[in-house]
């Protein structure tokens, strides 16, 4: 497999991982609230729905690519669920106020 079809493969998976991250951190499907910080605008909570969403696809395609013995692709799994969890913390994704909780209720 060439190289530029290996970085597509990578960037599409991130994508992928990243789109979860994002729908879950702003849908809020469990609504698990982890980790409180204080800041100059309120308090602030990570809601960690689209980080297990992110995760729970990074484990069923680990999972499908060790039954179809496609071990040789895993490393390139892992560095797109990094890449994409490394950009939705970037973007803060996940992180809202206690006010944006409040007003959801």
């Amino acid at each position: 497999m060439n190289h530029t079809k290996r970085v597509l493969l990578i960037l599409g998976q991130a994508l992928l991982f990243f789109a979860l991250f994002a729908l879950g951190s702003f849908l809020h499907p469990f609504n698990l609230h982890w980790a409180t910080t204080p800041t100059p605008e309120g308090t602030r909570y990570f809601v960690a729905d689209g980080l297990l969403l992110a995760l729970g696809a990074f484990l069923a395609i680990i999972i499908v690519q060790s039954l179809r013995k496609r071990l040789c692709d895993t490393p390139r799994t892992i560095v797109a669920f990094v890449l994409a969890v490394v950009a939705g913390y970037m973007v803060k994704l996940g992180f809202v106020t206690v006010e944006a909780i409040r007003s959801q209720f």
